[in-house]
């Protein structure tokens, strides 16, 4: 009889664990193919590093470059700005003219920018723009000499994908 008291109290706690459940969120399986297609569909496809807007810039109160500032904007497979969750390797080439390749020694230690956390994203997207601002400082010891450069961008995907692009620069 004093089971019988509980038993309401019983189905409620049962059907509160059954509820919870079946709305709990479900880990997305990306072995499945249709699912992977899914998610690449949102995924960046290409980059595009604006070349007007990326240049050397100084970041104190004197006129000498001390880094670089970066406009790049990831875009899908339908050519739209999208947001993007993973890392962002970027490099300073010497300009090697008169090549195939031109990409001559590499200037300075590569930038890693992560855009993992909310705060990464607040710091580097622009909402305005849709693109992503990032300035490059220089290290210590390390100032470009010459007019021409290489700057290349690669994109480590959370999918364990990678895409880059570059863009020649030159100081002004």
């Amino acid at each position: 009889m004093r089971l019988l008291r509980y038993l309401p109290c019983l189905c409620v706690a049962i059907l509160f664990c059954v509820v919870d459940a079946a709305c709990s969120s479900r880990r997305v399986d990306l072995e499945d193919e249709d699912t992977r297609s899914m998610v690449e569909l949102l995924m960046p496809q290409q980059f595009r590093i604006v070349e007007a807007f990326t240049g050397f810039r100084s970041f104190d109160d004197d006129d000498l470059p001390d880094g670089i500032e970066l406009i790049f904007q990831p875009l899908d497979a339908y050519g739209d700005s999208v947001k993007i969750a993973g890392s962002v390797r970027v490099e300073l080439f010497a300009h090697r003219a008169a090549s195939g390749f031109d990409k001559g020694r590499r200037i300075c230690e590569p930038w890693h920018v992560d855009l993992l956390t909310p705060e990464d994203q607040e710091r580097y997207w622009n909402v305005i723009t849709g693109m992503y601002e990032v300035p490059l400082e220089f290290p210590a010891g390390a100032q470009p000499e010459g007019a021409r450069y290489v700057l290349a961008l690669t994109y480590n995907s959370p999918l364990g994908e990678h895409l880059t692009t570059d863009c020649e620069l030159t100081i002004r």
